[in-house]
């Protein structure tokens, strides 16, 4: 299946209530891959989403833990200042979210995965992706899902500091391998991960040897 591009939700839309993850604003097409990842980790393992912009992919891995009656920990990195514009399309998709909150989406996300219950259940780190990994002991992650920014660059350095940080048998992730509309994410996973695999919808996996 062919990963359409962003489109950003109206201003109006940030001021909605929430009570479900379903309800957040967002792009997300994984939560397969969280059902799996949820049966396959033995409790108490570490789950790092990199890059959770309003926390709808977020919330869905709190609910999908909390449904299964499992024990993990659940963590989100985000700047929430936005990926400015990025892609074929060109387009600054965080925009609308960074401008209503006043520079930052921080407290939208915050708001949102309290509205969904998850606020003792869910721990979010405002940092960029390079520096959050310095806070994690190498081998000390089970998954770590990348969907920050999708420049070359950017997933090259997201999988340089990140890689080592998951455990033998542990997942790094990533959203809009699509060499359509994201080439550089397809061209970076290739060059770094060589053993990468297409995984999902438009996902890429790398299980660490």
């Amino acid at each position: 299946m062919v990963q359409s591009p962003q489109v950003s939700p109206p201003q109006s839309a940030f001021a909605d209530e929430v009570s479900s993850w379903s309800d957040i604003p967002g792009w997300f097409h994984w939560r397969e891959g969280q059902q799996e990842a949820v049966a396959t980790f033995p409790e108490g393992s570490t789950f790092v989403e990199v890059g959770s912009y309003l926390g709808r992919s977020l919330c869905s891995l709190a609910d999908v833990v909390q449904t299964a009656g499992r024990d993990f920990t659940v963590v989100g990195i985000d700047t929430c200042r936005g990926s400015g514009a990025e892609g074929r399309a060109n387009e600054n998709a965080h925009g609308p979210a960074v401008d209503h909150g006043g520079g930052t989406f921080a407290g939208l996300l915050h708001r949102n995965i309290v509205s969904c219950g998850f606020a003792d259940a869910v721990h979010v780190f405002i940092s960029s992706s390079p520096k959050a990994a310095d806070f994690f002991v190498d081998g000390s992650l089970a998954w770590v899902h990348l969907d920050a920014r999708h420049d070359y660059d950017s997933v090259v350095g997201d999988i340089e500091a990140w890689a080592p940080k998951v455990m033998s048998g542990g997942w790094l992730s990533g959203d809009d391998y699509d060499d359509r509309y994201w080439p550089g994410v397809v061209a970076a996973v290739g060059d770094t991960l060589p053993d990468a695999q297409a995984w999902l919808t438009a996902q890429w996996r790398w299980l660490k040897p």
